[in-house]
């Protein structure tokens, strides 16, 4: 039988090696130099990380030690990978709605959201054994929204999916 912290490793390795292929190749998207099929690696790989994400986070947090997660550490991990899904998720969004994207700014969205969840995984290291290379992090300190600020965000959130479905409905053929 695999114990949760060998499985967690596992996931954690998958996941971590597709952001940072997609990574990669948003950044050779972003200096345009490489192999065309650098778009399609880097969102299929982009992808495959948000599969794997889901596992890593489950798998982690059925490895900690204790029933709840008392550590800043581990409240700024989950804050910052769930930031990093919803960031994957509207890159992703965006390049299957509006097809390849010519530009700085998409690739530039890529790189923040790996960027974000290798930021994930040097916290994990920090927790699991003490070493990261993220040092200059504040290790007591949780970073979260006032209560306002997350209604805010939660209803412009609402807001966009709303006027997306709108759109899609009105661009849509009717079906008779």
């Amino acid at each position: 039988m695999i114990s949760a912290s060998t499985l967690h490793v596992i996931t954690t390795e998958l996941t971590i090696g597709m952001f940072s292929l997609a990574g990669f190749c948003f950044l050779m998207m972003f200096i345009e130099k490489g192999p065309v099929v650098k778009d399609s690696v880097a969102h299929w790989a982009l992808a495959g990380g948000l599969l794997f994400t889901p596992l890593a986070i489950i798998t982690g947090l059925n490895s900690i030690q204790g029933d709840e997660i008392s550590s800043p550490l581990l409240a700024n991990k989950m804050l910052t990978s769930m930031s990093a899904i919803g960031l994957s998720i509207g890159v992703l969004w965006k390049r299957i709605k509006m097809g390849r994207q010519e530009g700085y700014l998409h690739p530039s969205l890529g790189m923040v959201a790996t960027g974000m969840i290798l930021l994930t995984a040097g916290m994990g290291g920090e927790y699991a054994r003490g070493e990261t290379l993220i040092f200059f992090l504040p290790k007591t300190m949780v970073f979260l929204f006032p209560m306002w600020a997350s209604i805010i965000i939660m209803i412009l959130g609402i807001a966009l999916i709303a006027k997306a479905i709108m759109t899609a409905k009105s661009e849509s053929p009717a079906i008779v």
